[in-house]
């Protein structure tokens, strides 16, 4: 499965995903996934996988908030 079918089954889900291969959209397995950040990072603690990659499969920012950085010098 590529990672982008994979990010688009799982929806705003969390996912562990193991990559075959590199590259922008990778071949490869979802291991696990989960909605609730608390219970998926739980999951990953408790098989503790090697090699995996590990995304957010929606928006980093809700809708209706913005991110405001202010970079100093």
């Amino acid at each position: 499965m590529k990672l982008e079918e994979a990010k688009k089954l799982y929806d705003n889900e969390w996912i562990a995903f193991r990559k075959n291969e590199n590259g922008e959209n990778p071949d490869g397995e979802v291991l696990f996934h989960n909605k609730n950040r608390k219970a998926f990072d739980k999951e990953l603690l408790e098989l503790r996988p090697k090699d995996v990659y590990i995304t957010f499969a929606g928006p980093v920012v809700p809708e209706g908030y913005t991110i405001f950085t202010r970079l100093w010098f």
